[in-house]
């Protein structure tokens, strides 16, 4: 056990070297994808035998291939196997967690927990941020990561913004992502309960959106409203072209035109919104 080190970056790397200097016990990978583990920390590695974890104190950071975790404290947890091998199975982070995949980047949490059989982070916080490229993902409560299936999903008064194209508010926000050249980008974004989305042409109000951020079309389900200044349109479907500018509101897909009304509300020359139709 190497404890009470300060000053000091500690390295643990997990390799043949600490196969032989463990009792012949090996830490699986972090990742699950054959890269081995870097394990550092400015105040000490405990290796709590008893319990089946290792501590990192301090400016701590894991690392493996393009995956880094960094925190106050990391704590690794790990299966042992009748051949004295160690399974890592589950990690923590806990305050000031930051997380970086290729171009992707996840900081604001106070806590974090990583399953590596599900390739799966769970992220709590007040303020946590998600970072690809151009894109934002934010959210007050939680968020989660799964990065084999290249999901974000951000609950808790949730907020996606595209540079300074778009912002996108709901309770619930999920990203689809997608790699090329370990680069990550947005494909999709779906909103779920009390969406709004703001662009610099209108604002849209709807119980769920779909936006295509390939051809920057979002479509609005449910409860929809489309305003601008202090005209409205209302209806249950419409379909918003970020790049054009342009907003349809149309019959929702698979209803009769008659089935589903559209409405106009316009505020001009000192007409009333409320009685217009």
């Amino acid at each position: 056990m190497i404890n009470n080190i300060k000053a000091c970056t500690i390295l643990l790397v997990v390799t043949l070297i600490l196969v032989k200097t463990v009792h012949s016990q090996q830490l699986s990978n972090f990742s699950g994808k054959g890269e081995p583990i870097e394990i550092f920390a400015d105040e000490g590695i405990e290796w709590h035998k008893n319990k089946n974890k290792y501590v990192a104190v301090g400016n701590a950071r894991a690392v493996s291939g393009t995956l880094s975790l960094k925190s106050d404290r990391i704590e690794a947890f790990y299966s042992e196997s009748e051949a004295s091998e160690m399974n890592i199975k589950k990690v923590q982070a806990k305050k000031n967690v930051i997380i970086e995949d290729n171009a992707l980047q996840i900081k604001g949490g106070d806590y974090a927990e990583y399953t590596l059989k599900k390739d799966y982070f769970l992220i709590t916080g007040k303020e946590i941020t998600l970072t690809s490229e151009s894109n934002i993902l934010k959210s007050r409560k939680k968020l989660e990561y799964w990065r084999s299936k290249n999901i974000a999903i951000a609950t808790g008064n949730a907020e996606a913004k595209k540079s300074n194209e778009f912002i996108v508010s709901a309770d619930k926000l999920v990203w689809y992502l997608t790699e090329s050249k370990n680069i990550t980008k947005v494909k999709k974004l779906l909103g779920f309960k009390n969406v709004s989305i703001k662009t610099n042409y209108e604002v849209a109000f709807s119980d769920k959106a779909i936006y295509n951020n390939i051809t920057e079309i979002c479509k609005l389900y449910g409860n929809v409203k489309l305003q601008r200044g202090e005209s409205f349109l209302l209806g249950e479907y419409a379909e918003v072209d970020l790049r054009t500018g342009i907003s349809k509101l149309l019959p929702a897909p698979g209803k009769f035109p008659n089935e589903n009304k559209v409405k106009a509300l316009i505020n001009k020359g000192g007409i009333d919104a409320n009685g217009a139709n």
